[in-house]
Formats: structure tokens, C-alpha cells, sequence
């Protein structure tokens, strides 16, 4: 199956944790120059998994021009590295988001993902029961939730229509949202988590999530019937 190939993929990956740290180049790439617009081309156009190392090889090549138009680097060495780490966040998100796409389309089968969602905010959706869900992705830390709510707040995100659906992933373990951690310490969303997911909208029980506990959401007690509610877990 084509998730259990992409984990196979994920399982050859090295990551470079010093990359996290180098941030030289933040300005933000837009239009043709958009990191993530480039990686839904290759992993969801193409079904081209291309590593950290050769996307960004892919990339400069791709771009080299317009890059040097934009930037003007006057160290090149200093650029490259800047860019090279930016491009490395950027994927190893997107990696994270494309793994619980692929999940989430083994667990509940119509999902689906452009460009025009991810720019309104919106990971993917998934279509079950009649009901359209969509998804946000992101890790389940104080700042993510910041932002999160940030965009919710002021950028129309829950214009979409549908359900939203935050599903935060933790990065410590022993939690109901962790991550699995391959071998090469990157972590995958767990299939429990979906299908507790997909359990609780089968039976009726979701409502407006506000955390999550060792076996599963914390609710709060009503939820508003509307069609651009917001799903959402907080951090305790």
C-alpha cells in the first residue's frame, strides 16, 4: 500500500538537527518560488519522493536564477546553507502532513488535497458520512496553538467549508496524540489516533475537543451547530 511504501521511504530520511537552528534566509518565498508549492507538485502531481539532499538540489537548479534576482547574495556559502535549512523545515513539515494524509485515506478513503485548501489553511479534507472535515496539522506545542488560533482569527481560515478539525501531533511520548518515532527518530501519526478519530464521529461523541488524555479527547460539555465550527485541542 502506498502508506506503507512512504514509511518505508521516511525510514531511509537522516536528519540534520543543526539545520533547525540556521536561519539565514526567513524571508518568505512566494509564488513559483514557494517550497510548498513545489513539494505538492512532486509528492502529490508526480508521486515523487524526492530526500532532504535532492529536494533541495530539485530546488536551487529549478530556481537558481530567480533566486539570485531575488536575494543577491553577497556571501553565497552563507546563502546557500540559509536556504538549504530553510528548505529542510519546510519539507520535513510537509513529510509529517503528507504521512497523515496517507493515513487518513487508508482509515476513511475519499480525502483529498490541493493547493487552492492548503492556501486557505486547510491540510487536507475528508469527505465521510456526507460530511466534509477539515484537517489542520501541526504540533501540539504552546506557539503552534498561537499561530493557529492567530489564523482562525484573522485570516478567514474557517471560511472552508466543512468541519475543522485541529489534530495536533505531540512530540513527547506517552501521550494519546504522539508520535510513533522510526528508527531514524522522525515521527509518524499512529493509526490509533485516526481511527479514534473516526470512532468518535461514527458514534456520535465528537464534539468540541479542547485536549486530549491518555485514552483519547477532552470535550467540552456543547457544542455549536454550525458548519464552520472549530474542532480544537489545546494543550494542558
Amino acid at each position: 500500500m502506498q502508506l506503507d511504501s512512504f514509511i518505508t521511504f521516511l525510514k531511509t530520511l537522516e536528519k540534520d538537527n543543526d539545520l533547525f537552528r540556521v536561519k539565514t534566509v526567513e524571508m518568505d518565498l512566494k509564488g513559483m518560488l514557494n517550497p510548498t508549492n513545489v513539494l505538492d507538485d512532486l509528492f502529490f502531481k508526480q508521486q515523487k519522493w524526492l530526500g532532504f539532499d535532492e529536494f533541495y538540489l530539485y530546488y536551487v537548479q529549478k530556481f537558481s536564477e530567480q533566486l539570485i534576482r531575488k536575494f543577491n547574495p553577497t556571501n553565497i556559502e552563507n546563502f546557500r546553507l540559509g536556504l538549504k535549512a530553510r528548505l529542510y523545515r519546510t519539507q520535513f513539515g510537509f513529510l509529517t502532513e503528507y504521512q497523515a494524509f496517507l493515513l487518513a485515506k487508508e482509515i476513511f478513503g475519499d480525502v483529498v488535497r490541493d493547493i487552492a485548501l492548503d492556501k486557505r489553511g486547510v491540510d487536507f479534507q475528508i469527505t465521510y458520512n456526507g460530511k466534509k472535515y477539515n484537517i489542520h496539522i501541526f504540533v501540539d506545542t504552546s506557539r503552534s496553538w498561537f499561530y493557529r488560533n492567530f489564523k482562525s482569527q484573522h485570516k478567514h481560515v474557517e471560511s472552508v467549508e466543512g468541519i475543522h478539525v485541529n489534530l495536533p501531533y505531540a512530540l513527547e511520548t506517552n501521550k494519546f496524540n504522539s508520535l510513533m518515532y522510526l528508527p531514524n527518530g522522525f515521527g509518524i501519526y499512529t493509526k490509533e489516533y485516526f481511527e479514534h478519530f473516526k470512532k468518535e464521529i461514527d458514534s456520535g461523541n465528537l464534539k468540541k475537543i479542547i485536549g486530549t488524555k491518555d485514552d483519547g479527547f477532552i470535550y467540552e460539555e456543547s457544542l455549536a451547530l454550525t458548519s464552520h465550527t472549530l474542532y480544537s485541542t489545546q494543550t494542558r
